[in-house]
């Protein structure tokens, strides 16, 4: 019974804001909420019903019939979702951690949202040029207050996601988004990546290409 109140205890701690899922019809990373585990710094482990959504950059859950955001993360060492690992940067958002190799490669997701239609007569949709009919829902806890977008009923909207890659070097994450940041990152190794280079063309926002290119410049490093 102890164990139940300090579980619900610690997740009413968290709640930053509540928010229904049907408002936000595009930016899920996965498409329904997957079970998961919340792993806090003091070696607290809470399981949930998980998503992340990548416009608002908020690590969600289910608690009942509400849908809820992650607050405090700087108390969350790291969230796993379907056996994928989360971590937080700079108390604003959470990066994807993947081992590659030798080392980890840290994910970022930067998504959009695009109208993609406002209901016309008969059931149908027309496309408009704006996003006027986003509403903005604020509140505070802590001091900090937090932002969610709450869109209209009658407009449909995509979410239009691009990826940035991060690694880890001593002790802090560098975006390697160009050639010139790769051979800066890995100096010990800089003529073998060269040739990497000359040999393959790098889509830098390519999760397939970037793996590829980090995963030999980990083997390489010295």
């Amino acid at each position: 019974m102890k164990k139940e109140l300090i579980t619900i205890s610690i997740f009413l701690f968290l709640m930053s804001f509540s928010i229904k899922s049907e408002e936000i019809t595009n930016g899920f990373l996965f498409p329904d909420y997957q079970k998961g585990n919340v792993y806090f710094k003091n070696h607290t482990v809470v399981g949930s019903l998980l998503n992340y959504e990548t416009v608002t950059k908020e690590m969600l859950f289910k608690q009942n019939d509400q849908v809820l955001a992650l607050g405090l993360t700087q108390t969350i060492d790291s969230v796993v979702i379907a056996n994928r690992v989360f971590v937080n940067y700079e108390k604003c958002e959470f990066f994807e951690k993947k081992s590659i190799g030798n080392g980890n490669i840290y994910i970022q997701f930067i998504s959009t949202l695009l109208p993609d239609g406002k209901q016309a007569g008969f059931g149908g949709y027309s496309q408009v040029s704006n996003v006027k009919s986003i509403a903005r829902m604020t509140t505070t806890d802590g001091g900090e207050t937090h932002q969610s977008g709450e869109l209209s009923a009658n407009e449909r909207f995509k979410a239009k996601t691009h990826f940035s890659f991060w690694i880890k070097s001593e002790g802090k994450l560098i975006i390697i988004s160009s050639q010139k940041q790769a051979l800066k990152a890995f100096p010990n190794n800089k003529q073998k990546i060269q040739s990497y280079f000359i040999d393959h063309k790098i889509n830098f926002e390519s999760l397939n290409d970037v793996t590829g290119l980090l995963n030999f410049c980990f083997s390489s490093h010295n």
